[in-house]
């Protein structure tokens, strides 16, 4: 029988300006694509599986398809859909240039088998053009004089002959191309045949050989495992061709397939209840396209832009648009098209083929189309129909919608999670309820619990306080006859707290310490404690304690001696300064002012500088003051403490403003407290503290605040707020009582 003569296309591949490869293609339907598979393979990341077709009519008939992928398909600088192409011409895929160089006729494949082929068998006929990639097996051989193409015609050359074949007439062919060398061959005949006529280890006679000329013989003989089964001998002997395996052939088609790790999913976790429809587009195993829809919509296929879902070549379809699937409301048909076969396969009733559908009246004249058929597809059917002689099919099946996948924020939580949300929530909020509602009474202070017996007393105390406070009069300045002309004396500040000076069991004032000892005393000092002079007059007591302590009218200091040694006639208990020496109020401490027991500095001494140990002030001579002596002046340098003076008060309420302007007076030592807190930072703080207050029914003080102060010290304001929030008023009449009290606060000389 005659062969159908080829058309042998020369493509050159670039990848830019440099040439990768050539290739030469003898095929009637050249695949162009990624896929190993393909005839003209393109190795570039922007090219896909199955991105384009080439047909080939004749050398000037040639018909470039593009597969409808991105970035599409360029032919000369332009993008094409289908369009004809001749040698020349350069096809561009992402970044690969490819030119068809030339495109020339071949000899007829009878004409291009070697001559010492034999005569074409019922095996090795020519048989029909195969276009789809399982069933084309490109088994050329290079070198051996022949190919057989995808899709066309030829005969391998023969192989070697197989040392472990049984022995074979004369007249029978050599092995077809590609077999097993383990399976079971003809041999050619012996030069010198046995006598017998008959060889014991041929296929005929061996049950170690396989064929069907050993089933014959012997039918006990057991298969033989080096004999290759018809179906790998088509394969080359590659019964299983899989990535990987010990019989790999890279050469030979494969396939890969999804395998399955894990439990089937519920239908019901990723479908509706709503009607759709799926149309798989494939070309042999290779999937083209996919459509799901829902609600169900029809599908066409064809070349038209308008009206077609999926392109198809007119040479393939027979037609320029055909449809598919038709849908009527929720309901769909499959429309089966001329020139095509498949089956139908139905939940409950089984698989039928078209003709069966159509021969019994189950599928109906099409009214889309002339000559096809309509099969309305129940829910879950499956259907399959292929284009014959194309390698096209369509997979149509009539399935649930699936769920549509959740967005948002809170996309991903499950019905639980919100459960447990709330139910934190709520308990949370009954948490808070629960100690807003059982919350105790909230008082500015703990004067509820103090008796009627200790109010008075702190009444007491507070009345006497403010008697202490009163402003004190000016002395008159007398001039010292005898003074030394030098002004101040030394002394070292005191460690610890700053305290004022003096006895706190006496009234008496402006007089200063003393401490008992010989004027020219080199190492004054005072003591540790004072003696127990007490207890001189009892005894064993006294016996006991004498020596134990110092002068018990001298001041005392932790830091001090045993005893206490001076340089002044007398001892006494007085401040700082003073008119002459003598016991004077103070706080029992080593410096000017506060409530502490030291003066306020780091030395172990008493005075207010860093000279000597026990002086009256600051500098290097021997009287009082800042300088070198106790000056002209009597007494050297008059000085003044802080004074607190009230300003204009506001009261809005029926309380008379004597009443309140009384009662804050009482309460100055709690404010003159705060100040001198604040003169240890700043010694010239000075300046205005208005407090804003309220007295409510019952006459103690609901709110107070700062009313506009100047005194740049907030700590000292804030302490002074403090204060006014702990006093008590009688109580107003008809109403509440809205005062603004302003305190002017000096330092002093």
């Amino acid at each position: 029988m005659e062969g159908k003569a080829k058309v042998a296309l020369t493509f050159a591949l670039y990848q830019g300006d440099q040439l990768v490869r050539r290739d030469s293609i003898a095929q009637d339907i050249v695949k162009v694509g990624k896929d190993p598979r393909s005839h003209l393979r393109v190795d570039d990341d922007l090219a896909s599986r199955m991105h384009a077709v080439i047909e080939v009519a004749g050398p000037n008939d040639i018909t470039l398809i593009d597969l409808g992928n991105e970035p599409g398909t360029m032919v000369n600088g332009q993008r094409v859909n289908k369009c004809k192409i001749r040698p020349g011409d350069q096809i561009q895929i992402g970044s690969t240039m490819i030119q068809l160089e030339s495109a020339e006729l071949q000899g007829a494949a009878s004409a291009g088998a070697p001559a010492t082929a034999p005569s074409a068998t019922a095996s090795n006929r020519p048989q029909m053009a195969v276009n789809t990639p399982t069933e084309a097996l490109a088994a050329a051989h290079v070198g051996q004089g022949a190919a057989t193409a995808l899709g066309g015609f030829g005969m391998g050359a023969a192989p070697s002959s197989n040392p472990f074949a049984g022995a074979a007439p004369p007249s029978a062919p050599p092995p077809p191309p590609g077999g097993n060398p383990f399976a079971a061959q003809a041999a050619p005949p012996p030069s010198n045949p046995p006598a017998t006529g008959h060889n014991p280890f041929a296929a005929g006679a061996s049950p170690f050989s396989g064929g069907a000329a050993a089933a014959s013989n012997n039918p006990f003989a057991p298969a033989n495992p080096f004999v290759a089964s018809a179906a790998e001998q088509a394969y080359g002997g590659y019964g299983v061709n899989s990535p990987g395996g010990s019989d790999f052939d890279p050469n030979q088609p494969f396939t890969y397939s999804m395998i399955k790790s894990g439990p089937d999913v519920h239908p019901d976790e990723v479908e509706g209840h709503a009607a759709a429809v799926e149309v798989l587009v494939k070309w042999d195993q290779n999937t083209l396209h996919v459509s799901h829809e829902s609600p169900p919509k029809s599908f066409f296929v064809g070349e038209e832009q308008l009206g077609c879902n999926y392109f198809v070549p007119s040479e393939v379809l027979g037609t320029t648009r055909a449809p598919i699937v038709v849908a009527r409301g929720v309901s769909v048909a499959l429309v089966m098209l001329p020139r095509s076969s498949g089956t139908v396969e139905i939940p409950g009733q089984g698989t039928f083929t078209f003709h069966d559908l159509i021969q019994a009246g189950r599928a109906r004249p099409s009214s889309e189309m002339s000559g096809a058929h309509e099969f309305d597809l129940p829910t879950n059917a499956k259907a399959r129909m292929e284009l014959e002689g194309s390698g096209l099919s369509f997979e149509v099946s009539a399935v649930n919608a699936g769920k549509a996948p959740p967005v948002g924020a809170f996309s991903s939580f499950e019905p639980a999670a919100y459960m447990f949300i709330g139910l934190s929530f709520l308990l949370h909020i009954g948490i808070v309820a629960s100690m807003a509602f059982f919350m105790p009474k909230m008082n500015g202070d703990d004067s509820e619990a103090i008796d009627r017996d200790q109010l008075l007393l702190m009444q007491k105390m507070l009345n006497a306080a403010a008697e202490r406070e009163q402003e004190e009069k000016k002395t008159e300045e007398v001039t010292d006859n005898n003074a030394d002309q030098k002004e101040g004396g030394s002394g070292t500040r005191a460690k610890g707290e700053e305290g004022s000076m003096g006895n706190p069991n006496t009234n008496a004032v402006n007089k200063r310490y003393g401490v008992q000892g010989p004027k020219d005393n080199p190492d004054p000092h005072i003591a540790r404690q004072a003696a127990m002079k007490e207890a001189q007059d009892f005894g064993m007591i006294g016996l006991i304690n004498v020596g134990a302590g110092g002068d018990p009218n001298a001041p005392t200091a932790p830091w001090g001696r045993e005893e206490s040694s001076g340089n002044d006639p007398l001892s006494a208990r007085g401040n700082m300064w003073g008119d002459a020496i003598g016991d004077a109020f103070g706080a029992g401490g080593l410096g000017l002012s506060g409530v502490g027991e030291g003066g306020g500095g780091r030395g172990e001494g008493i005075g207010l500088g860093n000279i000597g140990t026990l002086g009256h002030g600051a500098g290097t001579g021997t009287g009082q003051g800042f300088g070198n002596g106790h000056g002209r002046l009597g007494g050297a340098h008059q000085t003044k403490s802080p004074t607190l003076r009230q300003g204009a008060t506001q009261v809005n309420g029926r309380l008379p403003p004597e009443v309140i302007q009384r009662i804050v007076r009482q309460n100055f030592g709690r404010f003159r407290l705060c100040y001198e807190n604040g003169l240890r930072t700043n010694p010239n703080l000075s300046g205005r503290v208005a407090i804003k207050f309220v007295i409510d029914r019952s006459g103690a003080v609901s709110t107070a605040s700062d009313g506009g102060s100047d005194l740049p010290d907030q700590g000292v304001v804030g302490c002074v707020v403090r204060g006014f929030g702990n006093l008590s008023f009688p109580q107003p009449e008809g109403g509440i009582v809205t005062v603004v009290y302003p305190i002017i606060f000096n330092p002093g000389d």
